[in-house]
């Protein structure tokens, strides 16, 4: 259960898929990949104590964002007592929004609970001491496979291919719509440079890549049809260039703000699995 809280932030229900995660993520940054293990445990050791519904706790619903939270705070902060403690806090308080989110059950939660947690942290950031930048992608065909593996801070195209190739024997469909989201970001970010240099889109290509791989591999999962897809797709990159320009330091913001609106505005080509519907 403990990877499976990892795999749940790409929607799979693996421990495996969690697994690939944090071996990639160690090979790149080991306090990230201890971040990310660490809240993960303090979360299920709180839906544990909890006695929080089971079925939810096992598919690893209630720490997938206390997961991602503590991969991305080791990557932008140097660890130390401070970070963690605060990280243990948002792991704890995390999982019992989850849990109250899951039994509303309107919307999925996504991953709310971690961009506010990021932001709280950078308004608190003196407090963490050393700040750190975690690396980036080349602007290069092999970013798309680099910005799959960014959506948890791994950078570099052996890493991002270990979890790509993970996340394709869990589930091939979703592998491929998370792929041709960063693809799609790439070649975007390319044409507007190209066309409208003013908005830098290229200075954005990771946070562009991410969302729009998220929203692909999102919408499929929630059984929304391609076209649904592709539009969600395209959607993120006014919107994160927007967030951009308004200063907005947004993380998987845009993610959950177009999936949200593709849920509510489109039907599902085949009903979700229970797990999926509440899943990150």
């Amino acid at each position: 259960m403990l990877f499976r809280q990892v795999g749940q932030i790409h929607f799979q229900r693996s421990a495996l898929t969690g697994f690939a995660i944090v071996l990639a993520l160690a090979s790149v940054n080991l306090w990230a990949a201890v971040g990310a293990l660490f809240a993960s445990a303090v979360a299920l050791a709180t839906a544990y104590l909890a006695r929080l519904p089971r079925e939810a706790r096992v598919d690893g619903l209630y720490g997938f964002n206390a997961a991602l939270t503590g991969a991305g705070l080791l990557s932008f902060f140097a660890p130390g007592p401070l970070l963690f403690a605060y990280l243990a806090l948002v792991s704890v308080a995390s999982t019992f929004v989850s849990a109250r989110w899951t039994a509303w059950g309107r919307l999925p939660p996504l991953t709310l609970q971690f961009v506010l947690a990021m932001w709280l942290a950078l308004a608190i950031e003196s407090a963490f001491g050393q700040r750190i930048s975690p690396p980036g992608c080349e602007d290069s065909w092999t970013s798309v496979i680099c910005n799959v593996g960014q959506v948890t801070f791994i950078s570099g195209l052996r890493p991002g291919l270990v979890v790509l190739f993970a996340f394709a024997w869990h589930d091939k469909e979703e592998a491929f719509w998370l792929a041709a989201g960063a693809a799609v970001a790439w070649m975007a970010s390319d044409a507007l440079d190209l066309f409208a240099p003013g908005l830098a889109a290229g200075e954005q290509l990771v946070g562009l890549a991410v969302n729009a791989a998220l929203i692909g591999q999102g919408l499929t999962v929630f059984g929304r049809r391609p076209g649904v897809r592709l539009a969600g797709i395209l959607l993120s990159v006014p919107v994160c260039l927007a967030l951009a320009a308004a200063g907005v330091k947004y993380f998987t913001l845009p993610f959950i703000l177009v999936t949200w609106a593709m849920l509510l505005s489109s039907a599902p080509r085949v009903a979700a699995p229970p797990a999926a519907r509440e899943a990150a």
